[in-house]
């Protein structure tokens, strides 16, 4: 019995050079950094110092205050033409 595919003493050739390989990897490699450091730079919330934290900000109001105090005396009335 015989196989359709014929059987060659040559050794395999390559169908792509290895420096057209090399250079195709180094590529993706490089496009794939710069995208990941585009997405790092320009992420929205760039206040929070952990990616991780997912706990929420919550702000508290000081309790000093910058109003004038008030008097607790009651305010004095004088009666009109006496």
């Amino acid at each position: 019995m015989t196989t359709g595919r014929r059987v060659s003493r040559e050794p395999y050739r390559l169908k792509r050079d290895r420096r057209q390989l090399v250079v195709a990897v180094a590529v993706s490699a490089l496009i794939i950094l710069v995208t990941a450091v585009a997405v790092w730079i320009l992420a929205p919330n760039d206040n929070n110092p952990s990616i991780l934290d997912t706990s929420p900000n919550v702000t508290v109001p000081s309790t000093a205050t910058t109003e004038t105090p008030v008097s607790t005396e009651p305010p004095t009335t004088v009666a009109p033409g006496g």
